[in-house]
């Protein structure tokens, strides 16, 4: 890495991590604490306004209203990229990218601008998740699951801390999930992130197995074994339709030949009914029994209502 390029990894981690010590710095940046520090005065020199304090607690942080001379966007501009970037961290399977690049457009705004940025928090979407996740929580995962750092999570009604390792983000139904191995399980896990209260960076990394291949399938299975009924369905379409009517974090697309099958999993079998029926695709049920009797109620009411009418 050149010079160069390693002051602006410095700038990064500096958004990334206010307070972010000079040994953090130098670790990542693969120098000396003594490069590292000579990087930050060389920054200093050229306009960053880079605070540092001493002691434990202590460490280096971009002052509040510093700008990137490397980003030349106006107000408007920066406002629009913040919203853009909100958006997207609603819509499910989004970029986690998105939660630190937002993260560190907060950290560095302007502060004539930070009532107008805060003013986006307020915005709600018609699909936004319904489950309430802490905004810090998830930014703060999402950078451990880009840096590949170890976290410790307080979860509510848990009197002891986890300390896990992060791998993926993934959106699946009303919440946000982390895919982590537990420091002392030594599996990966999914943890619903409406539940964690706290979450902190580490600067490290622990030892974990081999991650799943698919993380929004690894998702799915997991809620699916939460779940009351478990529901194989026999699609007489090819896969490829079948995946785009499906979202992979309701149903896991099985190929069979030139049909498929979908495995997923309920806990009221009459909206299975209906959704099934909304999916306009030929289905047979291969189990359970007891949603093909939902089916044929739900059949038998759409004729008693509408069978008779002109």
């Amino acid at each position: 890495m050149t010079a160069t390029g390693r002051r602006l990894e410095l700038l990064t981690l500096l958004q990334a991590q206010p307070g972010i010590s000079a040994a953090t710095l130098a670790r990542r940046l693969g120098v000396t604490e003594r490069t590292a520090r000579r990087d930050v005065g060389q920054l200093r020199d050229l306009g960053y306004r880079i605070e540092g304090s001493a002691g434990r607690a202590g460490g280096y942080r971009l002052a509040p209203g510093s700008t990137v001379p490397a980003l030349m966007l106006n107000e408007d501009e920066l406002l629009a990229v913040a919203l853009g970037l909100r958006t997207l961290t609603g819509v499910p399977d989004g970029d986690t990218a998105a939660l630190t690049a937002l993260s560190k457009i907060a950290a560095i705004v302007p502060s004539r601008l930070r009532h107008r940025l805060g003013a986006l928090s307020r915005i709600a979407r018609a699909d936004a998740p319904r489950r309430v996740v802490d905004g810090a929580v998830l930014v703060t995962l999402a950078l451990a699951c880009r840096q590949q750092e170890a976290v410790r999570l307080r979860r509510r009604g848990e009197d002891r801390p986890r300390t896990v390792q992060p791998w993926q983000l993934v959106h699946a139904g009303t919440t946000w999930y982390l895919i982590a191995a537990e420091r002392e399980v030594g599996e990966w896990r999914t943890w619903a992130l409406d539940r964690i209260e706290r979450a902190e960076l580490l600067g490290t990394k622990l030892a974990a197995p081999e991650p799943p291949e698919d993380p929004v399938a690894f998702v799915t299975r997991s809620l699916a074994r939460g779940r009351r009924h478990q529901l194989r369905l026999r699609v007489d379409a090819p896969a490829e339709v079948v995946r785009r009517a499906v979202p992979a974090t309701v149903a896991e697309v099985i190929e069979d030949g030139e049909g498929c099958e979908l495995h997923l999993a309920t806990d009221d079998l009459a909206g299975a009914a209906r959704w099934v029926v909304s999916l306009r695709l030929d289905v047979d049920v291969i189990e359970p029994a007891e949603l093909r009797d939902h089916l044929v109620q739900l059949g038998r009411s759409l004729t008693d209502r509408y069978a008779d009418r002109p």
